[in-house]
């Protein structure tokens, strides 16, 4: 038999394994079918009843209409709204990718957590309470009060740009797992969720967003609690799982290095890490949740129980990390080809532990679309919020009507999911998913994180200054970014992986070229483009701060005194506050409150 002929025999073998796999029954159908089933009664229930609403009170306020869909009418509970929160940071990338990250490069990167931790606190003690104080329903009408207009749809559109290259790759990853588990196309699953997502979110606003992110966080935990009993099991109990990858090097103390260019080290998923999340915090997505609750003591409440819950969920992908690893320690799927892609691990996994058992295959796939609809359908209605009020509300010269409203937002959020199912073609053919979540979206997340720094931190910089700063900084990031997409595609920036091995291989197959092979670059040719991916948000951020700085001494400084201290983070007030401040403050205050006990007997009048 010839060399060809061994070839073919091996490609045959592994393809037959692959399809066995491909063990998608009834039941599991039945599962699947039962979320799709649930997200869309949530959004039918949610529609209904506030339509109901509207026909029992006539004569609506003027933007009771946006209050509802976007924000829940400000009073909705802690505990689903934590959830939500959860759910919609917890996509279907952090569930596959997450742990295909921790089999390949080990688990330096769960320090990540130190950063999450960091950046919710600083959120917890800025952003809750500035935002509440101004009621706005978008976080960058912040920016119009801080600056002017035209920095306001600068973040706007900023934000518009990087959920728009975010949610193809959100969308795109469980219909991966949806592939690798049954065999159907990706291209055929991805229009039939999408537009069930669009669905529940366009009738129920964020009312059913939130209580489907609750059904589907809860399916989430339960599908990773499944996956890892049975998959510790397999392996022979919890200690084998620890000595494995202690032996290959994925479980290792922390590593102190400062070198910017290692893909992750302690002090790169710690600090970056905290500037990723940091504009998390901010971003459009998680203000409109904190503000539909009803003040800042409530939110803060539930911003703890969000920070308890993201940590607890990350600590079970991390693990299911190592348990790729103690499963196929002596027989890499991905040298054999038995997966084809590197995101399909966690599924193959699933199908070797759970294809024995009726309806846990599906109940895995559900869970992975859990975690895609609750992202997703966050950044629709996320999306629509920022096009009424920052794009359309404030070129109105009469006002926006109660029924334009309605028609924005809905045809916002069919418009966005229908091209985020288009751009998944393009995904597909781009690389790792938990490394374009973190890349592309910088382009981005770093200049907004820039600027929101300097709108809170540093009242010397004006508008002018600023938006010439942010131009900058996103011209910088996007060909940055281009740079390095180039360079990856091209094969010259790659990070080793931790050793793998093939020796325990039942099955014929074809050996690739060990991926251990992988050669890191020396020293002296590491250069700007081969820093950490998670460091481009702080990156992006330290430009527009530089530059905003520099373009100061041209355009000048900002007067103090036009600076309303009510916009700067609450533990720079202090420093300053003048006497010829407070008395304005005071007089704002009393015209606060006269507004204030003018629309309470308005209320009640209606």
């Amino acid at each position: 038999m010839d060399e060809n002929q061994k070839n073919q025999q091996g490609n045959d073998a592994v393809e037959d394994l692959r399809n066995s796999l491909k063990h998608f029954g009834v039941v599991d159908y039945l599962v699947f079918g039962i979320l799709l089933l649930s997200c869309t009664i949530v959004g039918l229930y949610f529609g209904y009843t506030d339509y109901q609403k509207k026909k029992r009170v006539k004569n609506q306020r003027r933007g009771s209409e946006a209050m509802d869909y976007l924000v829940g009418g400000r009073n909705m509970k802690v505990f689903p709204v934590a959830m939500s929160l959860v759910a919609s940071c917890i996509s279907g990338i952090a569930l596959l990718g997450t742990s295909t990250e921790i089999y390949l490069y080990g688990a330096q990167y769960a320090y990540i957590l130190i950063g999450y931790t960091i950046a919710a606190l600083i959120v917890n003690y800025t952003i809750i309470p500035i935002f509440h104080e101004l009621q706005i329903t978008s976080a960058y009408e912040y920016l119009q009060m801080r600056f002017d207009v035209k920095v306001c749809i600068f973040g706007s559109a900023m934000y518009s740009l990087s959920t728009l290259l975010w949610m193809p790759i959100a969308i795109y990853v469980p219909a991966l797992a949806f592939s690798q588990t049954t065999g159907i196309d990706v291209h055929m699953i991805t229009p039939i969720v999408m537009g069930i997502c669009i669905f529940y979110t366009c009738l129920g606003g964020i009312k059913a967003v939130v209580w489907t992110d609750v059904i589907q966080i809860m399916l989430m935990y339960g599908t990773l609690v499944v996956i890892i009993v049975r998959g510790t099991s397999l392996v022979g109990g919890f200690s084998v799982v620890i000595e494995k990858n202690i032996e290959s090097g994925r479980l290792a103390p922390p590593d102190f290095n400062f070198d910017p260019t290692l893909r992750t080290s302690f002090w790169i998923m710690v600090i970056g890490g905290s500037f990723f999340r940091l504009y998390a915090g901010i971003n459009q997505s998680m203000i409109q949740r904190y503000m539909a609750l009803k003040n800042v003591h409530v939110a803060r409440k539930c911003q703890y129980v969000y920070l308890g819950g993201i940590i607890i969920l990350n600590l079970m992908c991390y693990y299911n990390g190592l348990l790729l690893y103690a499963y196929f320690y002596d027989c890499d799927p991905l040298t054999t080809k038995l997966a084809k892609a590197k995101d399909q691990l966690m599924p193959l996994l699933v199908m070797e532990i759970l294809r024995d058992i009726p309806g846990m295959p599906g109940l895995f796939i559900a869970g992975v679309f859990s975690a895609a609809l609750s992202s997703l359908s966050t950044a629709l209605n996320s999306f629509s919020a920022v096009v009424l009020e920052d794009f359309c509300k404030p070129f109105a010269k009469d006002g926006v009507s109660e029924r334009t409203s309605a028609i924005i937002m809905r045809m916002t959020v069919l418009v966005v999911g229908v091209m985020s199912v288009a751009l998944v073609y393009v995904v597909q053919h781009m690389g790792s998913v938990l490394q374009l979540a973190y890349t592309i979206p910088s382009v981005a997340f770093g200049p907004m994180l820039g600027i929101y720094i300097i709108g809170l931190c540093i009242p010397h910089i004006g508008k002018r200054a600023t938006f010439y700063g942010a131009l900058t900084g996103c011209s910088v990031m996007i060909a940055f970014i281009s740079k390095v997409q180039i360079e990856v595609a091209l094969g010259k920036i790659s990070h080793p992986i931790k050793p793998v091995s093939i020796d325990g291989c039942t099955y014929d197959f074809v050996a690739t070229n060990m991926t251990t092979n992988i050669n890191e670059p020396s020293v002296t040719e590491r250069n700007i483009f081969h820093i950490s991916f998670i460091y481009y948000t702080l990156l992006g951020s330290v430009i527009v701060i530089v530059t905003s700085i520099l373009y100061s001494f041209i355009v000048g400084f900002n007067d103090l005194s036009d600076v309303d201290i009510n916009l700067l983070a609450p533990f720079l007030r202090k420093y300053f506050k003048n006497a010829e401040r407070d008395d304005e403050d005071k007089k704002y205050q009393i015209i606060l409150d006269r507004d204030s006990i003018i629309d309470k007997k308005k209320n009640c009048d209606e």
